[in-house]
């Protein structure tokens, strides 16, 4: 443990030990962690494609844990679940293949200038749109999710934060 120190300091444990317990709690209680999460790997100095993994990674867990419990609970819409999923999982595939070819000096910046608009906008804005589900055929229902889940996992995939939020809204 003592070669972990000595050889990178203990300054980026210092700023991302608390961060990350923070955006665990924002998390668990609205969505967005990964606002807060993000830009504190970056603050420790990894690189953004590994800040951008490591932030999936933890992202994944706690996603794959709702995901069981609503599968379990019978919280989904069984006709939407399966085009919607595949979707998803395409685009973030998708997504995630597009972030590694693109330099990440190039991500870095945008990044950090887009994250506190994404961040104000997703923790003030609470209704983004009224529901419509009902005013929309069955079939056209499966299109638009479908789409749409095609977009948000691309989304996810290349860069994350705030798709939890995205959902829930």
């Amino acid at each position: 443990m003592t070669e972990i120190f000595s050889s990178i300091g203990i300054m980026p444990f210092i700023i991302v030990f608390p961060l990350v317990f923070i955006a665990g709690l924002v998390d668990s209680i609205e969505g967005g962690g990964g606002l807060i999460s993000l830009p504190s790997y970056l603050l420790a100095g990894l690189p953004t494609i590994n800040a951008i993994a490591t932030n999936k990674l933890g992202s994944s867990i706690g996603t794959v844990a709702s995901a069981v419990r609503y599968v379990k609970n019978g919280y989904y819409d069984k006709g939407l679940a399966l085009p919607t999923v595949a979707a998803a999982l395409t685009g973030a595939y998708f997504g995630a293949k597009l972030l590694l070819t693109v330099n990440s000096d190039i991500i870095k910046y945008p990044m950090i200038i887009s994250l506190p608009i994404v961040a104000f906008i997703i923790f003030r804005e609470k209704d983004l749109g009224s529901s419509v589900a009902g005013e929309i055929s069955r079939k056209n229902q499966v299109i638009l999710a479908t789409l749409f889940s095609l977009s948000l996992g691309a989304y996810c995939g290349f860069y994350g934060p705030g798709t939890g939020t995205v959902l829930l809204i």
